[in-house]
């Protein structure tokens, strides 16, 4: 349906013109990972205890997206990214109970009770560490470690539960994204260990590329298991792919091919593809506009590279939608309000030179962000964010 041109449009409508570069009344706002948002300050924005977080992790989709909606209605991200669900045998094993105020995961079949911690050493929801142990040395070790799950199984398993869910509740009126895939090369440290896996790329590339391809055909059924909810967009995240961590020339070898056909299924299956990248692009910029995908997201200057909007829109703003490299942590949590207010109005200025752009962090957002600095983001975006007159 035409959006009438008197009418503002729904966020739906607004994500959509903004990837596929046609005109918008503003620029959508949102924060990169949102969903991680949610989880960090789920005690803040439900008042309910931290540890029901993880009970919110396994309810029902009924249940779920009720919560969903409440912390939807908090802090109203554009572009929502709702949960993946465990697998249905999996929710239906537990329970959750609390003893003298704390949380307990309680085994449905065996009885025993674990105790939840409601705080990690980070003050994020959960913690993550990238695995070390090799468990790939050939071929066939690749066939055994990574045998592909096909679309079809993980519905049947109830994976897209939450996600149905949220699609059902708001997909008509709100931008959906429905999940993503991480990149082939870093999905190789789950088998290799992530020190042992840049060294492989000169010393072994051949089984590098031979467990690549093992991944890629799993995320080729991954996509296609998030199309079938529906939504919007599906996104790539191509980590380490970036110049801190790899050449140009194994970028081209290692990333670009995979990343490639990756876009091309999600086109194939109706959705709009997202690249992110959380390190350096700047030498790097024309190969991933050739990937043909729809927006590019990008890490903010850090770490001694520079990821510059008002350059990036010079290099290949014509050829994708931009979103925003707000730095989550020096101008978001740190700033104060004319900082904040300084560095939106300047990537908006940006933005407005490119075919599309999007508001948004570079990085997702840090547990100590107070939620007033959110919204006070969201409500300057919106209104800076304006078309121009």
């Amino acid at each position: 349906m035409t959006p009438r041109p008197d009418l503002p449009l729904t966020g739906k409508q607004r994500g959509r013109a903004a990837l596929e570069g046609r005109p918008v009344d503003r620029f959508p706002v949102t924060s990169i990972y949102n969903f991680l948002y949610y989880r960090d300050h789920f005690a803040e924005l439900t008042g309910l205890p931290a540890w029901r977080l993880h009970a919110w992790a396994h309810a029902t989709p009924v249940e779920h997206v009720a919560v969903f909606a409440q912390l939807v209605d908090q802090v109203p991200f554009e572009m929502l990214q709702p949960a993946m669900a465990p697998a249905r045998m999996v929710r239906e094993r537990v329970e959750f109970v609390e003893n003298d105020g704390r949380g307990f995961l309680r085994d449905r079949k065996t009885g025993e009770l674990h105790p939840l911690e409601a705080e990690t050493a980070s003050g994020h929801a959960t913690d993550y560490a990238a695995n070390e142990r090799q468990i790939v040395f050939d071929r066939k070790d690749a066939d055994e470690a990574v045998r592909v799950t096909k679309a079809e199984s993980m519905l049947a398993a109830g994976v897209n539960d939450y996600l149905d869910a949220a699609v059902a509740r708001f997909g008509k009126d709100h931008f959906i994204l429905s999940g993503g895939v991480i990149g082939t090369l870093y999905s190789c440290q789950q088998y290799v260990g992530l020190t042992n896996l840049f060294p492989m790329l000169i010393e072994q590339p051949d089984l590098i590329e031979y467990l690549m391809q093992r991944i890629l055909d799993q995320n080729i059924e991954h996509l296609r298991r998030l199309a079938a909810a529906g939504g919007d967009a599906i996104y790539i995240d191509d980590a380490t792919a970036t110049c801190d961590m790899i050449s140009v020339a194994h970028y081209e070898r290692f990333a670009l091919p995979y990343i490639t056909e990756m876009v091309k299924e999600i086109h194939r299956l109706g959705h709009l593809a997202i690249l992110i990248y959380f390190g350096g692009i700047a030498d790097r910029l024309e190969q991933i506009a050739a990937t043909g995908a729809d927006g590019l997201v990008m890490e903010a200057s850090m770490k001694g590279y520079t990821n510059d909007i008002a350059a990036t829109v010079n290099a290949i703003g014509q050829r994708l939608t931009l979103f925003a490299n707000i730095d989550p942590i020096g101008v978001l949590q740190n700033a104060d309000d004319a900082g904040l207010e300084a560095e939106v109005r300047r990537q908006i200025q940006a933005g407005r030179r490119g075919r599309g752009f999007v508001l948004s962090t570079s990085s997702p957002i840090t547990p100590g962000t107070p939620l007033p600095r959110v919204r006070r983001f969201l409500e300057l975006g919106r209104r800076v964010g304006k078309k121009a007159s």
